[in-house]
């Protein structure tokens, strides 16, 4: 690519060298022979900037070398004519007197060279015999006529468009088309045929070539100067960008060698890649394979915990059947013996109301008979003291002590049926304490049996209970079971303490 560029830069400013040549060269050539020149360079430019740059340098060349009158300028165009078709056909391979060898040739420059030389040598030959002859009249007849002055400036004028031959040389050349030479060749002959002969246009135009002359050799050393440096500035260029583009070719080089690499190292991890994925491929299927065994030998566990749990659900649910009837047969009996405790109770208590009012009437009556018997005692010891005083009265004081012994003996004979009394007092109010230890037993069945009434039965709670909670109401149920074994025992005690006839069996 840098290549391509370099190039296209050697060809601009090349085509610049050319247009600037072409200008000084038109300095010399007869308005007839410029414009046609003009247009086959210009439609063969390479751009737009350099065919303006060369109508620039054509303008000022022309006015410069082209005063006032018109007879003025068809002598120095005459006489400039001769050596611009001499130029020409150097230029086109057709001369015999080129002196220069490029410095440096490459392949580029013959290939210019030879397409040039093809182009001069399809011309006619007619065309090659008109600047020879003009080079031969130019050689032997006219240099007698110039002075030593114009003489060292036509010489200078030679070295100058040898060196632009040289520039021209080292630089690459812009084609010029076959037309456009032919073009030049035809006005160059009617010039000539129109004017005379070049003699006599060279001898006129002796006078006045001396000014443009000077002005030509000052122009066209200024120009070939600035050539000379655009040369050493483009060899400058060419030699940087050759170095950029070996540098670039090195650089591309690397880079390939780096893709090569690239390339063989992402060879070389997707390869290890590849490995791993199917070493992780199947040890996943190892524990695939592991994982179904192991979860086909669960399946088949539960399976057995399954039909195991289903055999214990039956036994359960004939148990739990066992013991609702158990249930049912003990809350029938409960409930016979609750009605039956409940009468006898209703009965004990009219009894005890009976016996308290009883009680009640008896102690009133032993106090009064008490109070009647201490009254009556004290009637009879005044009396038997009385009667021992009249009968003896000397011994009145031992029966006095006599008579109180005896009446201790009777105080004590009281008190001892006193205590039996409060004995048997006390035994009523066991019995009461034991009614009433009854009572809250039958209270505390009441509450057993409503805490039993609020639960569900087990055999509707199996078909829609777990493991854990069947297990759990089978614990309750043993502990409720329990609980009134327990109270129906304390009831049997109790009957069996109090009224035996109670469970006796009656036809």
């Amino acid at each position: 690519m840098s290549t391509d560029d370099g190039g296209m830069r050697e060809e601009g400013r090349h085509h610049s060298v050319l247009t600037t040549r072409s200008g000084d060269e038109s300095a010399v050539t007869p308005p007839c022979l410029l414009y046609p020149l003009d247009s086959e360079m210009d439609s063969s430019g390479g751009s737009e900037s350099s065919d303006a740059r060369h109508d620039d340098k054509e303008e000022a060349l022309g006015g410069l070398f082209l005063p006032g009158n018109s007879s003025h300028q068809l002598v120095s165009s005459a006489a400039a004519s001769v050596i611009s078709a001499e130029e020409q056909f150097e230029d086109y391979g057709e001369g015999e007197d080129v002196d220069f060898i490029p410095s440096s040739p490459c392949a580029d420059d013959d290939i210019r060279t030879n397409g040039f030389s093809d182009l001069g040598s399809s011309l006619p030959s007619s065309a090659g015999h008109t600047p020879q002859k003009i080079r031969h009249f130019y050689n032997s007849e006219l240099l007698d006529v110039y002075c030593s002055q114009c003489c060292k400036k036509v010489n200078l004028l030679n070295d100058l468009e040898a060196r632009l031959k040289n520039l021209k040389a080292n630089s690459p050349n812009r084609k010029i088309s076959s037309t456009a030479f032919g073009r030049q060749l035809f006005h160059h002959s009617n010039f000539s045929s129109s004017h005379g002969s070049t003699e006599d246009l060279f001898r006129d135009s002796i006078d006045s070539c001396d000014t443009d002359i000077t002005e030509k050799v000052s122009y066209l050393e200024k120009k070939v100067t600035e050539l000379e440096n655009d040369s050493l500035a483009n060899g400058d260029l060419k030699s940087k960008l050759k170095q950029d583009n070996t540098q670039l070719v090195h650089r591309v080089h690397e880079l390939e060698e780096q893709i090569k690499d690239q390339e063989a190292r992402a060879e070389q991890s997707l390869e290890e890649e590849l490995k791993r994925h199917r070493e992780n491929y199947s040890k996943m299927e190892k524990d695939k394979s592991n994982q179904i065994e192991l979860l086909s030998n669960r399946v088949q566990q539960l399976e057995e915990e399954n039909s195991e749990m289903k055999v214990n659900v039956c036994r359960l649910k004939s148990q739990t059947e066992k013991l609702d009837q158990e249930k049912q047969r003990m809350t029938d009996k409960l409930e016979d013996t609750s009605l039956r405790l409940k009468d006898e109770m209703d009965l004990y208590r009219k009894m005890m109301d009976k016996l308290w009012q009883n009680r009640h009437e008896f102690q009133k009556e032993r106090e009064a008979m008490q109070e009647l018997i201490e009254d009556l005692r004290r009637e009879l010891e005044h009396l038997q003291v009385f009667k021992l005083e009249t009968e003896k009265p000397g011994r009145g004081r031992n029966c006095l002590s006599e008579f109180s012994a005896r009446t201790r003996e009777i105080e004590l004979e009281h008190e001892v049926k006193r205590l039996r009394q409060e004995n048997h007092k006390l035994r009523d109010q066991n019995d009461d304490l034991n009614g009433q230890i009854l009572s809250l037993s039958l209270y505390e069945a009441k509450n057993l049996f409503a805490c039993h009434t609020k639960a569900q039965s087990l055999a509707t709670e199996i078909d829609n209970a777990s493991r854990d909670e069947l297990v759990e109401a089978l614990k309750e149920q043993e502990e409720i079971n329990f609980r009134l074994r327990q109270y129906m025992d304390k009831i049997i005690l109790a009957i069996l303490d109090h009224n035996p006839s109670i469970l006796e069996i009656k036809h």
